[in-house]
């Protein structure tokens, strides 16, 4: 009977249980790589059917924006309703909006052609063309004044602009905009080129050489197609393709088409409500299957003739120090010492040990270092949009230390230099590298934000806010970069150029910030080094009208915030009269007076009020008013739903009381406003307290953060003087704590909706009427 060594018999065992290791890994990644490649082709096919539908999507709804902004013209009122003093203005305001209707499809090339149509007078005005009392037959626009949506979509067809015809898609959009069937006056309509939808398509699919990738609506009418002789086909009776009409959502289905096996990939958009359809042989589809197949059955055999070689001849020398320590303390085993063998046994398993915990300190180490390359490549996949989604990343911006919130983004683009001097590649890193620190140290005082450099001397940051909308995070980082800015200056002597995005709710949408602020970043030529530059500033003026409404309402909602309620009846009966004044129509006194309820309810958002409770009773105001035919009836309905708002602020605010070190703070800041460096780290060292401590009172007991408060003060001290002083405007912007002029300009206007020559000028006028009234 054959007798095997300790050794040897660890040796066959382990061999054993090596080789069926292999084999059960070998078969189960097998199984799993075959399997999951299947899944895995058909999820690339359904993903590229998601991202046609999200391009598309996007269009869509950019379209749609694009033509309700267009739609808000006051030259649309008189079109729509042909109402007009005299001929004279008549033609001025239809070429007034020719105009507009140019510059609209001139600045947009995906649109091909736009018709205005007006129920009342029955004229129909392109961009190309007017035709005047257009006959039904020619009038295709009119069959959709009845329609039971506010726009629709319509599939492909033959649209002619005056001078060719072509095959469009169309936007059809009721004017008024939220009006139903009996109460439109007109409709309007933009036209998409099919080639603009195909062009969509094709990008996504521009590798494929195989296969058909084209869209149906619900009826089984061809919208784009690869093959244009299929345009305006009806399919749905082809076989498969019955089916996958009547299926809901995304999936795939196989059958024989032209007597060839093929995989049908489906998809509904949930936007227009068309479907998505590539058809892909399955010859083609899974040749690369068949390819990794191949390739895992050689790897495997070649995986086990390996094995038995590593076994045979390997494994042997790994078990000879543990035979020599059996044997050793065994003693039917002894070693001869051989300058050889020195180095054998248990000395050679501590140096292995030793090595071990060596090569963990190493890594270790080494992810320590890697830190600040995850941390710049993690924000710059954000900043290009490769990642979206703030609950997948959490845990990877946890590990690198960055605290971000889950929404509102804003994106700042900073580009470094020193007077006097050319920034050598060094010192240009050296100086980002402050400046990130500087900024990142400001901005995680009250908020959350992250900076890295992005090379040339440039440095991108991505500031994340608790709370507030778009418009009060955008002032808020304005504030935050030129404190960012005097602090670098002082300290270190450095000219800083900033440029400021847009505040967005979603990160998907910071890739957006991010390209705004480098474009007002562009703009340093203009406004000169060391400045603040917001992508509003490159923005048109709206119109003085608009302005002033806005400023009314704003008015409210600070009524409300001061539950005045003699001031809050007298702002709405102010805003109510001022829009009878204008001669608005009731659809848009109707919107007038919603927009100020739910603006009122954004407002309070920070009083700690409940806002599902509010919000739940939007809907029945909003029917309410609709309902309403009088203007003081919609007049009553809006200040008695801002009361009941003022009631809930004042009980909340009895409940809560006061607090002794805050009201010193307020006063503090009341008494040291205009000096420019007053900030949070300076209230932390008069009150011997934290500044993020002070940060979380003021907010508890203000229902403001401090530089939303800081502003309010700042602005209403420089009204008080440009109502009653001659000050110039770089006196007044000094005397309120602002060093840079053009930065109290931006942020007066964004305050009150004028400029302060503006606001100087109307407070001049408004007096004057006074006076005039009481001599009356």
């Amino acid at each position: 009977m054959m007798k095997f060594s300790l050794s040897t018999k660890v040796m066959l065992i382990y061999g054993a249980v090596f080789l069926v290791i292999i084999t059960l890994t070998f078969g189960l990644s097998y199984i799993g790589t075959v399997g999951k490649l299947g899944n895995d082709l058909n999820d690339t096919n359904l993903a590229l059917l998601k991202q046609v539908d999200q391009k598309m999507e996007v269009t869509f709804r950019q379209t749609e924006k694009d033509l309700l902004t267009l739609m808000n013209d006051l030259e649309f009122v008189y079109f729509m309703y042909d109402s007009y003093k005299d001929e004279g203005q008549k033609y001025s305001n239809f070429y007034g909006l020719n105009a507009k209707l140019r510059e609209f499809i001139n600045t947009n090339p995906q649109f091909s052609s736009i018709f205005v149509y007006s129920a009342v007078s029955g004229h129909l005005l392109t961009d190309k063309a007017y035709m005047k009392d257009t006959p039904p037959v020619h009038n295709w626009l009119g069959r959709y004044l009845d329609m039971p949506v506010y726009f629709k979509w319509l599939t492909t067809h033959q649209i002619s602009d005056g001078n060719s015809t072509n095959d469009v898609i169309t936007l059809v959009r009721s004017y008024p905009t939220i009006s139903g069937p009996g109460y439109r006056k007109g409709i309007v309509a933009v036209n998409i080129n099919e080639k603009v939808i195909y062009d969509m398509v094709n990008a996504v699919y521009e590798d494929r050489k195989i296969g058909h990738m084209f869209i149906i609506d619900n009826d089984g009418n061809i919208v784009t197609h690869d093959d244009k002789t299929q345009i305006y086909r009806n399919i749905k009776e082809l076989p498969h393709l019955k089916d996958v009409l009547s299926m809901k959502g995304s999936g795939t289905l196989t059958g024989e088409l032209n007597h060839v096996r093929q995989s049908i990939f489906y998809r509904d958009s949930n936007y227009t409500g068309w479907k998505l359809i590539s058809i892909v042989p399955e010859s083609q589809i899974y040749e690369p299957l068949k390819v990794t197949r191949n390739l895992l059955i050689a790897l495997g055999i070649g995986m086990i003739i390996f094995a038995l070689i590593v076994l045979f001849y390997v494994s042997r020398w790994t078990f000879k120090p543990l035979h020599q320590l059996i044997g050793k303390i065994s003693g039917t085993y002894h070693i001869t010492p051989t300058k050889e063998r020195s180095n054998v046994g248990l000395p050679y398993l501590e140096r292995v040990f030793d090595q071990l915990l060596l090569d963990r300190e190493h890594l270790e180490q080494h992810v320590r270092d890697s830190k600040p390359v995850l941390k710049w490549r993690m924000m710059m996949d954000m900043l290009v949009g490769n990642r979206t989604d703030f609950w997948a990343i959490h845990h990877h911006l946890k590990f690198i230390g960055v605290h971000l919130f889950p929404d509102r983004y804003l994106v700042c683009t900073a580009e470094i230099s020193k007077e006097g001097m050319d920034l050598s590649a060094l010192d240009e890193t050296l100086y980002t590298y402050v400046f990130c620190n500087a900024a990142e140290e400001m901005i995680n005082t009250e908020n959350a934000g992250i900076a890295i450099d992005i090379g040339g001397g440039r440095a991108a940051v991505i500031i994340s806010f608790a709370e507030g909308d778009g418009e009060q995070n955008h002032l808020r980082a304005l504030a935050i970069m030129e404190l960012i800015l005097d602090t670098v200056k002082q300290q270190f002597g450095l000219d800083i150029t900033v440029g400021v995005g847009r505040g967005y709710r979603e990160m998907k949408d910071i890739p957006k910030s991010y390209d705004e602020s480098q474009k007002a970043l562009h703009y340093k030529i203009v406004f000169g080094g060391r400045a603040v530059i917001s992508i509003e500033d490159l923005q048109p003026l709206d119109s003085q009208d608009y302005y002033r409404l806005m400023r009314m309402a704003d008015r409210i909602t600070d009524a409300l915030k001061l539950t005045d309620s003699v001031k809050l009846q007298a702002y709405v009966q102010e805003t109510f009269r001022e829009a009878m004044d204008r001669n608005l129509s009731p659809d848009l006194i109707r919107q007038l007076s919603f927009d100020l309820i739910v603006k009122s309810v954004q407002s309070v958002s920070s009083t700690g009020i409940d806002l599902h409770e509010s919000k739940s009773q939007l809907e029945r105001m909003y029917e309410l008013i609709n309902r309403s035919g009088k203007l003081q009836e919609m007049e009553r309905l809006v200040f008695q739903f801002l009361e009941e708002m003022a009631s809930k602020i004042k009980a909340k605010r009895i409940q809560r009381g006061s607090n002794e070190t805050v009201d010193k703070i307020l006063i503090y800041i009341v008494e040291h406003y205009h000096e420019h460096d007053l900030t949070l780290d300076k209230l932390a060292q008069e009150f011997h307290l934290s500044s993020t401590y002070i940060s979380k009172l003021f907010k508890e007991h203000t229902e403001s953060n401090f530089i939303d408060y800081l502003i309010g003060i700042r602005m209403n001290a420089s009204q008080e003087h440009l109502a009653g002083t001659d000050m110039k405007v770089n006196e007044i912007a000094e005397a309120v704590g602002y060093l840079n002029t053009r930065s109290f300009i931006r942020t007066f206007k964004k305050h009150t909706g004028l400029t302060p020559l503006e606001y100087r000028s109307q407070t001049q006028m408004e007096n004057t009427n006074e006076s005039i009234y009481e001599c009356d």
